[in-house]
């Protein structure tokens, strides 16, 4: 249809209402063409009529339904669609003139705020439901009052236990409902009270009264009851006391476990070598410079490291152990470092701390450091210096503060010679250096350690020796020792379990030792054949009672006699029944 029928038809008044009207309004011809856009739809569009009167549609809105209406004649309405960052609702609508669609209206309205607004609207009520559950728990009493310690809001359950309505108590003063109430004074002092008993008649109450602050004034204040009633709180308390409990239970047993349990009065002896090293020891225990410390195997090397930490500043500190040569090379670098989640298949979620990180603000040691390989001494070499430790498969390097004391069985001067041990790293460890004697060359010193020892095992063992006689300590004294300290204190505990008599003497040593300082079994047993048969028969008695824990009736049966054989001769020989 052309321009005439609109002109003729389209009154002005129709045209000054569309224009006038807060929606949107555009018409179009039956072939798309725009005929009429109002002022509102020229604002929500953004664009001028004159620019678009004419033109198809599409060029305002690519592909717009008011097209498909025109061509249709079926309307289409209720329809929300986005344009931009607008939200609009229209309602399209065929225009029809003697019975035949001669184009189409939409009439729209940008809702873009009413959206905002209604989803403001149902996040309020979200939340309004989520306090008022929080409000109303069936387990918590909950009290609010404003500046002047009027009530503002009292949930059912603090109602039930002061016996009024809702109504009853908004805007009464809480002294009015509970006369011995403390938020006054909280809404006075703005000091927070935790863990109040309040009394309301024959009920007892744990309150928790806390300021309610604006702008840093004071504007209310809060009062909760923080068990439902006090056999609730008396199960709660009673369940922390334990936690409590076993938190320093298990405190206690990690210290144990990373604890120094050696002093320098631990370190027995007086050869000038012995106290030349224990001297230097206690003059470098205070600082913490890193300490070397060389000796053969079982010359006590960790007794004096344990020494220096617990002598030292870091004495209240964690004292870590590791035993380098003891840990396979693939393993090594995690347990000294440590490993992120992940770092590899098995690990444990979460990761594990390192021996470093586990040593913080204490000491560590490293025995046996000469068995590293030189990939490893490289990576111990970093953490030295930079006094920081990554975890395998980790990114972030973590800080710590370790003192470092290396022990040696091999001599590290000849292994750097050899290529075997870092240079770099050795003058890194090599502050401070110790090298202790191997027993052998202090025998002056075996009567005093070997006392010592017997004395330490009676407590351990329960038994009664009370010393060595002079020839057996001649034999001590003479045998060369290549376990060290380590080796006397294992062949006196085994002489301690057999020995029956108060004192161990010399056809109580082993066959070793005896070897060792020249002498056999034949020539040490100057007594009658019928004694060495008795002690004979005492010893295997004795062995087969203690590898039999005290059973009499294994031991008789290892034997080969009958147990009313065993014990005439425990009775015989006035030996002790392990009862």
């Amino acid at each position: 249809m052309g321009d005439s029928v609109w002109q003729g038809e389209l009154t002005e008044i129709f045209r000054k209402v569309l224009e006038s009207v807060h929606n949107g309004v555009i018409v179009i011809d039956v072939e798309g063409g725009i005929v009429f856009l109002n002022p509102a739809a020229e604002r929500i569009f953004n664009c001028r009529a004159e620019e678009f009167l004419g033109q198809h549609i599409f060029r305002l809105v690519p592909d717009s339904a008011l097209f498909t209406v025109a061509q249709s004649g079926v309307p289409l309405l209720s329809d929300k669609e986005t344009l931009g960052d607008k939200i609009l609702i229209s309602n399209r609508t065929p225009i029809v003139w003697r019975n035949q669609v001669i184009g189409a209206v939409s009439v729209f309205q940008d809702v873009t705020d009413l959206e905002s607004v209604s989803e403001e609207l149902h996040t309020t009520q979200k939340l309004k439901a989520t306090l008022e559950a929080v409000v109303e728990n069936p387990h918590e009493g909950l009290v609010v009052v404003d500046e002047h310690c009027h009530v503002v809001m009292m949930n059912q359950f603090y109602l039930d236990v002061v016996g009024c309505s809702l109504e009853e108590v908004i805007g009464r003063h809480i002294l009015e409902i509970t006369p011995h109430s403390q938020l006054p004074e909280t809404v006075q002092t703005g000091n927070p009270q935790f863990a109040e008993l309040w009394k309301v008649g024959e009920r007892e109450f744990i309150m928790m009264r806390v300021p309610i602050k604006k702008d840093g004034k004071i504007i209310g204040a809060i009062g909760k009851t923080l068990f439902k009633d006090m056999a609730i709180a008396r199960v709660f308390a009673k369940k922390m006391i334990q936690l409590e409990n076993d938190l320093e239970y298990y405190k206690e047993e990690l210290r144990k476990v990373h604890v120094s349990d050696y002093t320098f009065a631990d370190i027995i002896g007086t050869s000038a070598a012995l106290m030349e090293a224990k001297n230097l020891a206690v003059r470098a225990a205070p600082s913490s410079s890193t300490v070397l410390i060389m000796g053969e195997s079982g010359t006590g090397k960790e007794i004096f490291a344990s020494a220096i930490h617990n002598s030292g500043p870091r004495r209240k500190g964690p004292f870590i152990k590791i035993n380098c040569a003891a840990v396979p090379e693939q393993l090594l670098e995690s347990e000294l470092f440590g490993y992120s989640d992940g770092a590899f298949t098995g690990a444990r979620k979460g990761g594990k701390p390192g021996k470093f990180e586990l040593a913080n603000k204490g000491t560590i040691l490293l025995d046996e450091a000469s068995d590293m390989s030189l990939a490893m001494q490289a990576k111990l070499l970093r953490v030295i210096q930079d006094k920081e430790v990554e975890r395998v498969g980790g990114t972030q390097p973590v800080p710590v503060d370790v003192r470092i004391i290396a022990a040696s069985n091999r001599d590290l001067q000849q292994l750097v010679k050899e290529k075997k041990f870092r240079s770099d790293l050795f003058y890194r460890l090599n502050v401070i250096s110790l090298e202790l004697p191997p027993l052998r060359e202090r025998s002056d010193d075996v009567e005093l350690l070997a006392n010592h020892l017997i004395a330490k095992l009676n407590r351990e063992l329960g038994t009664g020796i009370r010393g060595i006689s002079p020839e057996a300590m001649g034999v001590l004294k003479a045998y060369h020792w290549p376990g060290n300290v380590r080796e006397l204190g294992n062949v006196l505990e085994r002489m301690l379990n057999l020995c029956t008599d108060d004192y161990i003497d010399v056809r109580d040593l082993p066959a070793q030792l005896l070897r060792g300082a020249g002498l056999t079994k034949r020539e040490e047993c100057s007594n009658t054949l019928k004694e060495c048969l008795y002690e004979a028969e005492k010893k295997m008695i004795l062995n087969a009672l203690y590898a039999a824990k005290g059973n009499k009736m294994q031991a008789a049966r290892a034997l080969g006699i009958h147990r009313s054989v065993l014990y005439r001769k425990l009775a015989q020989y006035n030996l002790p029944e392990f009862d």
